[in-house]
């Protein structure tokens, strides 16, 4: 895809964050962000570009469904509140054709604002495509959070639970206690959910549980969590839920079958499956009484961290979906509103969390670094996630999600019919044809 971006400038003399800020040196800049990684990894670095530049930098951080209302309430009433905002590829579209986002190349054409040594060819390029609406960037990269799944290794490389799951089977297991793992099928992580599940009392790697434990989760509360786990299956099978060209995809048979999937689960999951949303799955796998999680590189941080997770941290196996492959090249971008007074200081904190030097650190406390440069640094070797990345980036796996402006209504849509269909209030071939029918009405009027 061709990207209205210039290419470098070429500078008399040496670029330096110090000079570019002088003119806004005294300025306080508003950033609005998810509480979670990688803007509390970007809160520790801050300090640094205020001290640096002279620009205050006052961050509100919430909840990510929250501060994706907040921020469109500002855009749409006009209000400037925030000078520098977090938005989810879902938003690209609705930011991009109402003009509510600056078009990156206002800054990356100034040489005065252009930082010569960042580049958009050490952004991952499915990433870039993310943040494009029409062809224009309208954002800077913020992290690179595309879905995979975890499981317990040390349980399952347990020699018994080997030899019991193939007796039970016919098959070995994938899931085979290694850092790296390859599933062929959503039917063997399914059998896995089912094995590895066991009740308190019961024994589990040779361990008497004295809690419960399920084989995954399945989340069903009306979220956007329930939306992105469909997807993840859907994509893994084939299937899409709306294409560029504006096709729905709710009545295939790859439809049908990734919520066949996903319903199966309900019996290997917790009981509060239908208020379950990314932060029970994540608070689940952490205490240790989930086998297997869909999961995302700002939870895995925390996983990997044994102050937070001692249950499970180096206990962790990745692997990528089942099937295909596919996974939405999810990740989150920086957009400057319309509206900002202070859009030139706001661009150089975005510029400045990007650079290679701040990625590298942050990387090593949870920012989901979206540079390949410092994806391929061999400090990561050992590390599974950046390992899933890397296979990801191999196998061209990574599936940008069309950047429309519908998806702001699509998502209710979908929250509404697949929560239905997991509370049992709408048989399953009903839901995706209510979907189905209503989405229609929105993409295609």
């Amino acid at each position: 895809m061709m990207l209205a971006v210039a290419a470098l400038p070429s500078a008399a003399h040496a670029w330096s964050l110090k000079e570019a800020a002088e003119p806004y040196s005294g300025t306080t800049i508003t950033l609005a962000c998810e509480a979670y990684a990688p803007c509390l990894a970007y809160q520790k670095l801050i300090p640094e570009f205020e001290k640096e530049t002279g620009i205050t930098v006052k961050v509100e951080a919430g909840d990510i469904a929250q501060i994706q209302q907040q921020i469109l309430t500002d855009a749409l009433t006009g209000t400037q509140i925030y000078d520098l905002v977090q938005i989810n590829p879902f938003s690209t579209g609705a930011w991009g054709a109402q003009k509510f986002a600056v078009p990156m190349k206002t800054f990356l054409d100034d040489e005065k604002l252009r930082d010569p040594s960042f580049s958009l060819d050490d952004v991952v390029p499915a990433l870039v495509e993310q943040m494009t609406y029409n062809g224009e960037l309208i954002g800077m990269p913020y992290s690179f959070l595309p879905p995979f799944g975890i499981y317990r290794k040390d349980i399952a490389a347990d020699p018994k639970e080997q030899a019991a799951f193939k007796e039970k089977y016919g098959y070995e297991t994938p899931f085979n206690g290694d850092l790296v793992i390859d599933v062929p099928t959503w039917k063997e992580w399914t059998d896995a959910a089912e094995f590895f599940g066991r009740k308190k009392g019961e024994t589990l790697a040779g361990v008497e549980l004295d809690h419960d434990v399920y084989g995954t989760a399945a989340a069903f509360k009306r979220h956007l969590t329930v939306v992105y786990d469909y997807e993840r299956m859907l994509l893994g099978m084939g299937g899409e839920m709306v294409s560029a060209d504006k096709k729905v995809g709710f009545n295939t048979k790859e439809a049908k079958e990734a919520l066949d999937t996903m319903l199966a689960w309900r019996k290997f999951s917790p009981p509060s499956y239908k208020e379950y949303t990314w932060d029970d799955e994540y608070s689940g796998f952490c205490s240790g009484t989930l086998f297997s999680v869909p999961s995302w590189a700002d939870s895995t941080a925390f996983f990997e961290d044994p102050k937070e997770c001692p249950e499970v941290a180096g206990k962790i196996g990745y692997f990528l979906h089942p099937g295909t492959h596919k996974t939405v090249s999810e990740g989150h971008a920086f957009v400057i509103p319309s509206k900002s007074d202070k859009q030139q200081a706001a661009f150089l904190l975005a510029q400045w969390l990007a650079s290679k030097d701040v990625q590298t650190r942050c990387e090593a406390f949870g920012c989901a670094t979206f540079r390949t440069d410092v994806l391929a640094m061999p400090d990561w070797d050992d590390n599974g996630a950046v390992l899933i990345f890397r296979k990801m980036l191999d196998e061209d796996a990574l599936y940008p999600r069309p950047a429309l402006p519908e998806w702001i209504q699509l998502q209710q849509i979908i929250m509404e019919g697949l929560s239905a269909a997991g509370a049992d209030q709408m048989e399953p071939d009903e839901a995706l044809a209510d979907i189905q029918e209503k989405a229609e009405e929105v993409v295609n009027p």
